[in-house]
């Protein structure tokens, strides 16, 4: 009888320890179940990834891929026209000065034989009218001195004949011939000084004349010199052949490319740059350039104004010079530094600023995101600088937000 009596007892104590451990359970588990309700979707954790809003310093910079390249590779042009003798082919190493090429041009060489017989016929007609000056001034000097000797015996002459007047000695008329003779002599005299003179001028002007066709055929034939010297096409640089665009005896047209010598003594690093930020960058800008395994301090040294494909073309010029391991065409990643920006509140950057616009995050409260409006700033690598919407601590979602289908409160499950 006791027995029967304590089984109900103990069926009833069993209900009320379960009904009081589902009370408990559900007292616990109701916040999360009114959020598992009451959220728009629901996801779980491992696909997310998370990050806190921080207060502190921001380098605006963008990473983008480029090859390596010779900074100085000029392409050696004809300059003639011509039959090229080659010297070398593609990848071989020459020095600077060295014989690449050579052009006959028998038009070029005909035309510096006959300026150089010119130039010898002007300097041939120059030393003539040298001697010639010399010969008419010679003459000219001796009518000077014959018309002085007429002059003084005429002085003398006349001198006597106005003593002998005096003593009744000659005629008055005599007198006066001896005046007339002094006068001619004199007249005599200074128009001989006068034909000196202005024949003087003459000749030397003529000379002048001659030497000025002289020295312009000398700049003439010295050009053509030069022209005919270049016919022999030397290295500018130490290197090696990039590309021989021509075949040995062909025959080229002035200014034609022949062949292009790459430089490996100073190379530049060519980059793509997307078109979004091609306003930011400038010239004289500073880069981190990363390959095998290190990085080297560069600067951008030109932009190209030309987008193709959604790029634009930019070069990098390292700031050492001494690089070992660097080879033509070999791919590098660079790292330009836009700017720098000092106690700015910053978070980790992920997926969600291109999946939200930069316009969107979710902030993280316990097992729960709400959707806020936000507004970015400057975007580095890494980080993206937080101009409104967030506060430092604020923990938010920054893995792609675009599965969220614009939800206003998303719960988050383990």
């Amino acid at each position: 009888m006791i027995e029967k009596a304590t089984l109900p007892y103990t069926k009833t104590m069993v209900s009320i320890a379960i009904i009081i451990v589902i009370v408990t359970a559900l007292f616990y588990a109701w916040p999360n179940l009114t959020r598992l309700f009451s959220a728009d979707q629901t996801i779980s954790q491992a696909q997310l990834r998370f990050a806190k809003v921080q207060l502190g310093d921001l380098q605006r910079d963008v990473s983008v891929q480029g090859k390596v390249i010779a900074a100085n590779s000029p392409t050696l042009f004809a300059p003639s026209s011509g039959i090229v003798s080659l010297q070398i082919k593609a990848g071989d190493t020459v020095q600077e000065g060295q014989v690449l090429a050579s052009i006959y041009s028998p038009e070029l060489t005909n035309k510096l034989s006959q300026e150089d017989a010119t130039y010898d016929q002007l300097a041939i007609e120059v030393g003539r009218h040298r001697i010639q000056i010399k010969s008419s001034l010679l003459n000219n000097q001796q009518a000077i001195e014959l018309a002085l000797v007429n002059l003084e015996a005429s002085q003398v002459e006349k001198n006597r004949a106005e003593l002998s007047i005096q003593d009744s000695l000659i005629s008055q008329r005599e007198l006066e011939e001896k005046v007339a003779a002094f006068k001619r002599a004199d007249l005599a005299y200074r128009h001989a000084l006068q034909n000196h003179q202005l024949q003087k001028e003459s000749m030397e002007f003529d000379l002048k004349s001659k030497q000025s066709q002289l020295e312009r055929q000398e700049f003439v034939v010295t050009d053509l010199r030069r022209q005919v010297a270049n016919l022999s096409i030397t290295s500018p640089t130490s290197g090696i052949i990039g590309s021989v665009n021509i075949r040995e005896k062909d025959t080229v047209a002035l200014n034609a490319p022949l062949l292009t010598i790459i430089d490996l003594s100073i190379f530049e690093v060519e980059v793509m740059i997307p078109e979004n930020y091609a306003d930011d960058l400038g010239i004289g800008l500073k880069t981190e350039i990363s390959f095998n395994g290190q990085t080297h301090m560069g600067e951008v040294t030109a932009i190209s104004p030309e987008v193709f494909e959604g790029q634009v073309v930019g070069r990098i010029r390292f700031e050492q010079t001494d690089l070992a391991g660097l080879r033509q065409n070999q791919r590098v990643t660079a790292r330009v530094l836009i700017e720098s920006k000092e106690n700015v509140l910053k978070v980790k950057r992920g997926a969600f600023v291109e999946s939200g616009g930069g316009r969107i995050a979710y902030v993280v409260n316990n097992h729960s995101a709400t959707k806020r409006n936000i507004q970015l700033g400057a975007r580095s690598i890494g980080e993206v600088e937080v101009l409104s919407g967030l506060e430092q601590g604020d923990e938010i979602i920054i893995s792609s937000i675009s599965q969220f289908n614009d939800s206003e409160l998303i719960s988050i499950t383990n």
